[in-house]
């Protein structure tokens, strides 16, 4: 079975916790290895969710 809505509600659900996560935490912060951790998250973020939409045949921007 070929199911492309859960690897959608998979990427709105990751796109939601990452906007409550954003919101609610500073990315740039002052301690160097928080920092480091933080920017490694919003790679790896932004890395399944260009892998999931490719896999759907969507295209994204690289930035807004």
């Amino acid at each position: 079975d070929f199911a492309p809505h859960d690897v959608t509600f998979y990427l709105r659900e990751l796109a939601a916790s990452y906007h409550s996560y954003y919101d609610a935490e500073r990315i740039l912060c002052d301690v160097a290895r928080v920092k480091l951790a933080r920017l490694a998250l919003v790679a790896a973020t932004a890395q399944v969710l260009h892998n999931g939409l490719a896999v759907l045949g969507v295209s994204a921007p690289q930035k807004m």
